[in-house]
């Protein structure tokens, strides 16, 4: 038999495999994409939770360093959380079985860990910078006061931007074959709404963050550049 021809299998062999309702690739991968899933979930639980204790533990120095990977790792524990909830839906072939308010939670937990993500990078390139150039003399205690409310405003801002999107996810069931779905249902007159949201996210996402950070690993590196060769000239 020729690899690949499949017309030299017996007759009788499809007509088995019919009846037993032989896996398909089609069929098998919404499994293969739970287990994944699941094996994400469980290392992202250790992971996390290893950097959220060893910072809590870090109380010597660089305190506001800590205090935003802990942030971090809170935010990514968040998104970790709801991955038992992702895991039903392909099971049950992308359709969502657990109602709106589920589909909201979940969907807004995501987008909070985005966009939290992303703003506390651009805290730790901001400070890593200011911290070497400008703040060196800069008390410990105030570092703190400062990084506790930079941190409250990234929460706020990242559940703020996340919001409006989440607004219009609805859990939709369709006419023609009862499917439960989770989508985002945006009505004709709200179609400007959506382009608006859309340029937002890739704004604040994406442009505003990028060239932020760009900008001061730049500087840093300039910094650190112009200070080694002031240490070797004085040396």
């Amino acid at each position: 038999m020729e690899p690949g021809n499949f017309s030299d299998f017996p007759a009788s062999w499809w007509t088995w495999c019919s009846a037993l309702s032989c896996p398909t690739r089609e069929s098998f991968m919404p499994y293969m994409l739970s287990f994944i899933y699941i094996f994400i979930f469980l290392i992202s639980m250790i992971a996390n939770t290893v950097v959220v204790w060893m910072n809590i533990q870090a109380k010597t120095t660089g305190y506001d360093r800590h205090c935003y990977i802990l942030n971090l790792a809170i935010v990514d524990l968040w998104v970790v959380l709801t991955i038992p909830v992702w895991v039903v839906s392909p099971v049950q072939h992308n359709q969502w079985p657990m109602g709106e308010l589920t589909c909201k939670v979940t969907h807004l937990i995501f987008s909070i860990n985005f966009f939290g993500s992303i703003f506390f990078l651009i805290c730790m390139s901001v400070d890593h910078y200011l911290s070497i150039t400008y703040f060196t003399s800069t008390s410990s205690h105030r570092k703190k006061i400062v990084c506790c409310i930079l941190c409250v405003l990234v929460w706020l801002l990242a559940f703020c931007v996340s919001v409006p999107d989440t607004y219009y996810l609805k859990s939709i069931t369709s006419a023609s074959n009862n499917e439960t779905y989770c989508w985002s249902f945006y009505p004709e007159h709200s179609i400007k709404k959506w382009l608006i949201m859309e340029l937002v996210s890739v704004v604040l996402g994406f442009t505003i963050p990028f060239y932020i950070i760009g900008v001061f690993y730049l500087m840093l590196t300039r910094a650190i550049m112009v200070s080694g060769d002031q240490e070797k000239h004085s040396s």
